[in-house]
């Protein structure tokens, strides 16, 4: 993430906010300051469940390159569309689950930095098509994943069981 920034590095008219803490954290920095991107990515540290929301309204993307081909439902990507932002996620089973290949998000080859900074770009200078994805995305967590549909769900599995 932090090498497709600096790709983008010429380009003014956004800022990466990394959410989370970590054991990596301070070699992040590290790069960072070495590539001196330090006023285009902000370390914003660990968030509450409760604040999350506030930062995923005021994105116009979110974007998580996993690299682990293991990389599980991705239930963070589903927080950000609930809040109607684009993503963009690498290119891996779990993630393919949630994310719908040019409809709610964008899918990256892992690993690959300027596949990553292309899509990043891609969504910069499209708004109008980054907002549609990031409606189509609101739409699909309401129409599968709200607390009242996986509850039914797992009702019926119960129920079959017995």
């Amino acid at each position: 993430m932090i090498q497709a920034i600096k790709k983008l590095s010429d380009r003014d008219d956004f800022r990466l906010l990394v959410v989370g803490d970590g054991d990596l954290r301070d070699s992040y920095q590290s790069m960072v300051d070495s590539f001196g991107l330090g006023k285009k990515i902000i370390f914003v540290g660990y968030l509450s469940d409760n604040e999350l929301p506030k930062y995923y309204s005021i994105a116009d993307m979110f974007v998580l390159p996993s690299i682990d081909k293991t990389e599980a439902f991705g239930i963070v990507y589903l927080e950000a569309m609930a809040s109607g932002v684009p993503v963009i996620g690498s290119d891996l089973a779990g993630v393919r689950s949630v994310i719908d290949k040019k409809k709610n998000g964008l899918l990256v080859k892992p690993g690959s930095v300027d596949n990553l900074a292309s899509m990043i770009q891609y969504l910069l200078k499209n708004p109008k098509e980054a907002k549609a994805m990031g409606k189509a995305g609101k739409e699909k967590v309401l129409e599968r994943y709200t607390w009242e549909k996986i509850g039914y769900k797992l009702d019926n599995i119960f129920r079959s069981i017995k």
